[in-house]
């Protein structure tokens, strides 16, 4: 499953930055062990070089033994001998307990003696200064995780912000709506320049290939509509030939509906080029209700078998658009209602301020529902419409900006379209 490259990232962050922060911890934990333990190694070395200083200095008066510090005893020479730092315990009478040190023994020689020189460092503020600077080191690694994690996500968004706006322009790019589409040449980025421009030079080579196409379409329509109307006046003059038979007028018959139909269609390209060209700039309020009401009187009146219709039609409901394709609109999805009613069925109508909703009864569609609004797709093989009438209701949905949505449940098939 696809995921934001910015949330990926961050993810990819967060699993692996702290495993190198774990480890980096880790050694630094050994590297300042290490470093203690040589340092008390040098403290015990000093502190003993000082206390046989001392002691040769003044060695009649001065203290032989003090707890934790140091021992100075005469002694065998061969005995004792350690010349490495030792972990060991002093008991502290007056605390009751005990204590770790490290001790470090070595021998000496005064005024032709031996002694043994025991001096002591305690192991417990090394200890506690390896815990604090450790302590405070997963701090600081932490804020430091959560500094990179921070400024990661700000500079990525910064950094991709170039990429983010150039694809919210290419998603409400719509190629039918003659849009221009302006991506900045310069980013600051390389890369998205590039990128730019080759989305540029895509757009205008798919640009031309599509208005070429409509264009083709446009002008073969009309050329169409000359040879066609001489079809139509040649047909109905063999039509009033005398002496006609049943087989012929029957042939006639079949092939007028059929120049009649590649009329409609004929006239419906035409109309669905223009709305693409956008040609129909006059835009005024219109009275949806109003109009509504009268589409349905003339279908009521043009319509012999008339569906049971149920209405609830809220009044004043006022759109900004062009009177003509409105009208387009209402009446293609109401044909559409009646034509593939089947005898004895229901249509629903409901007009609100937000939405248009036609509903009929009928039975479930041949064609994949989601193809329902392209061009010459029909809800079923044998209707012998065009398959142009909800595509031209898509392509004026388009052109306002308006939502269509078709349903199927429970024998009902449901087109709303959505004003607001």
């Amino acid at each position: 499953m696809s995921k934001p490259l910015l949330q990926r990232n961050t993810r990819f962050l967060l699993i692996w930055l702290p495993v190198v922060l774990l480890v980096c911890s880790l050694l630094f934990y050994v590297v300042l062990s290490m470093h203690a333990h040589h340092m008390q190694e040098k403290q015990l070395l000093l502190k003993q070089n000082n206390v046989w200083n001392a002691f040769i200095a003044r060695s009649t008066n001065m203290e032989r033994h003090i707890t934790g510090e140091y021992d100075i005893n005469e002694g065998n020479a061969a005995s004792l001998v350690s010349n490495e730092p030792k972990d060991t315990v002093v008991y502290y009478a007056n605390q009751n307990k005990s204590l770790p040190f490290k001790i470090l023994t070595t021998n000496k020689q005064w005024n032709g003696r031996p002694y043994h020189i025991a001096t002591y460092i305690s192991s417990t503020e090394f200890s506690h200064l390896i815990i604090k600077v450790f302590i405070t080191e997963a701090i600081i690694l932490v804020l430091l995780l959560i500094s990179i994690v921070v400024l990661n996500r700000k500079s990525s968004g910064f950094l991709w912000k170039p990429f983010f706006t150039t694809m919210e322009k290419i998603n409400d790019y719509d190629i039918t709506r003659n849009q221009t589409l302006a991506l900045p040449a310069q980013t600051g980025t390389t890369e998205f320049d590039e990128l730019n421009k080759t989305l540029a030079s895509l757009i205008d080579k798919v640009n031309s290939a599509y208005h070429h196409q409509k264009q083709f379409v446009e002008n073969a329509s009309h050329e169409m509509q000359t040879p066609l109307a001489i079809i139509r006046s040649k047909l109905e003059l063999l039509i009033n030939q005398p002496g006609l038979t049943e087989k012929v007028a029957a042939l006639l018959g079949d092939i007028t509906e059929a120049n009649d139909r590649i009329s409609q269609m004929n006239r419906t390209l035409l109309l669905l080029a223009r709305i693409e060209n956008n040609q129909f700039p006059d835009i005024s309020a219109i009275n949806i209700s109003q109009t509504l009401q009268h589409i349905l009187n003339s279908f009521e009146n043009h319509y012999e078998n008339f569906p049971a219709l149920t209405t609830n039609i809220k009044d004043e409901v006022v759109v900004q658009a062009n009177y003509s394709l409105i009208e387009i609109l209402i009446s293609n999805l109401l044909k559409n209602a009646i034509v593939h009613n089947p005898s004895g069925g229901n249509i629903n109508l409901t007009l609100s301020a937000s939405a248009l909703i036609i509903a009929n009864t009928g039975l479930p569609l041949e064609a994949n529902p989601n193809e329902l609004f392209e061009r010459f797709r029909k809800g079923s093989h044998q209707t012998k419409t065009t398959g142009l009438g909800l595509a031209l209701v898509k392509q004026i949905c388009l052109l306002y900006h308006y939502s269509v949505k078709y349903e199927y449940n429970n024998g009902w098939h449901t087109v709303t379209v959505t004003f607001k």
